[in-house]
């Protein structure tokens, strides 16, 4: 098996696992009214700077099924937007982007994730896109963002090449 390979599995286990466990125990302490960051999205878009693309979507969807299991949400609700985050945020590995690019891009994916994520999600509550983008969409968009700032800042060291 190559290093690169044992890497990204004990990157996925140790950081992948910790932030499902933080998102479903820690996460619902500091929620401020019914928005709420991302972490697990956070670790996926990581591994996809890191690793690239294949390796991205495949830990997004790993750690969305995985999410998923332990809410109550359908299974696969946040896989599939969290498999198109880390393609997309593998795919600028290519671009060679430095320092503050990758952030402008990162909120573009956090963005994007949030707008999937709400598109399926309206189909299971009565309440209308429009009010689900303006109060769950932007702000859930705005604090994931400051979370990734937040983790960056610590574990930099395990997510650089």
């Amino acid at each position: 098996m190559n290093q690169e390979i044992k890497y990204l599995i004990f990157i996925l286990i140790v950081f992948g696992i910790s932030a499902v466990i933080i998102q479903s125990v820690f996460v619902p302490f500091i929620e401020i009214n019914v928005w709420r960051p991302d972490m697990v999205l956070v670790v996926v878009l990581l591994i996809g700077k890191r690793f690239g693309a294949v390796s991205g979507s495949t830990s997004g969807f790993l750690l969305g099924i995985l999410q998923d299991s332990l809410t109550a949400m359908p299974i696969g609700i946040t896989a599939l937007p969290k498999a198109i985050a880390g393609y997309a945020a593998g795919k600028t590995k290519s671009l060679h982007l430095e320092g503050a690019m990758y952030y402008v891009w990162f909120v573009v994916f956090i963005f994007l994730h949030e707008i999937i994520f709400y598109a399926f999600f309206q189909y299971k509550t009565d309440v209308s896109y429009a009010y689900l983008l303006y109060s769950r969409v932007f702000p859930n968009t705005i604090y994931t963002t400051i979370m990734l700032f937040i983790v960056n800042l610590f574990t930099n060291k395990y997510f650089v090449e």
